[in-house]
């Protein structure tokens, strides 16, 4: 699978090539590449429910949705999305809030501060009522080719 196409866009990376957003039903609702912003909707279908005595989501799904949602914010504060599999997680936390209600989450992701390696994104995750449910900090390292082309220093 490869990302270098040269009409690649963010809701093509988000909706079409990541594998694991497809399954969970992800699918961007706004982007601002000049803000850092990403704003995902995924659907709370019954195979992403947790606790089935009070249908909340489970805890791995808005956690999945808060990385899908973060990363892309991270993707976005490259100055070539083509080089955003060149982003990758490697601290996230999770703060649950309340449990979701409703039928749909979304995910408003913000680049925090992008640097030459690293880039720290605030989200937050809202119910279908409007509900804060979390808020998660997310790292991203980015590997950056090297004089001879090589990832790595940079």
């Amino acid at each position: 699978m490869t990302v270098a196409s040269p009409d690649l866009d963010i809701r093509t990376l988000i909706e079409e090539i990541i594998p694991f957003n497809k399954l969970l039903g992800v699918r961007l609702t706004k982007a601002d590449v000049a803000a850092g912003t990403v704003t995902l909707r995924m659907p709370l279908r019954g195979e992403l429910i947790g606790n089935v005595m009070r249908s909340m989501a489970h805890g791995g799904a808005v956690s999945a949705l808060i990385d899908a949602a973060a990363g892309a914010a991270a993707a976005l504060s490259l100055p070539d999305l083509r080089a955003a599999p060149s982003v990758a997680t490697i601290d996230m936390r999770v703060d649950f809030l309340a449990p979701a209600q409703g039928d749909v989450l979304l995910a408003a992701a913000a680049v925090a501060r992008a640097g030459r390696r690293v880039v720290v994104v605030r989200t937050e995750v809202r119910d279908a009522e409007g509900t804060l449910v979390a808020l998660g900090t997310s790292a991203f390292g980015v590997a950056r080719a090297g004089a001879a082309g090589q990832e790595g220093e940079g």
